[in-house]
Formats: C-alpha cells, structure tokens, sequence
C-alpha cells in the first residue's frame, strides 16, 4: 500500500510542477544520458534558460539503464530558439 501512495505523491509533485512552471514547452525527452548533457552543454552556451526533470520510470530496486527519463522545458517564446541552439554548438568568447 505505501508503495502506490509513493507514486501517487510522485504524480502530484509532478503534476503541480508542470501546472505551475514557467517552464511549460516540452524541448525534449531521452533515456539516454550522454545526449542530455550534450544539449544541456549547447543550451548553456546559447545563454538559454531551461528547466530539467529526471525521472526513473523503472521499477524500484532494478536498473535496466533505461529506466531513467531525461527532459528539458523551456519557455514558450524561446522555444524556436532553443531548438536550433540545442542542436547546435557555440562558442563563449
């Protein structure tokens, strides 16, 4: 029973999360981590702001490798600049 209040109190938190952020576009969404940071790192270098959610979709106590969802929100008026900056690199001056 506290394993299904446990997921319950984790969709709230979530839920209130998206209702309430600024952050509100889904940029993009991974299992795969070494991507993630890759266009966290571009994101950075374009000074674009961005809010992160990692989340372990697997069941508790196994690791698949899969199991952990990565996702970046940005706001809905950089959300076209965003996109072509996470998929490009830049460079500080």
């Amino acid at each position: 029973m506290s394993h299904s209040i446990g997921n319950l109190d984790k969709l709230l938190v979530l839920t209130c999360r998206k209702l309430f952020s600024r952050y509100k576009v889904q940029l993009y969404a991974s299992h795969n981590q070494g991507d993630f940071y890759k266009r966290l790192q571009n994101l950075n270098s374009h000074y674009i702001d961005y809010k992160t959610n990692i989340t372990d979709t697997g069941s508790p106590g196994v690791s698949t490798g899969t199991s952990t969802l990565y996702e970046i929100y940005v706001k809905k008026i950089d959300y076209s600049h965003a996109e072509l900056a996470m998929n490009t690199t830049a460079h500080r001056s």
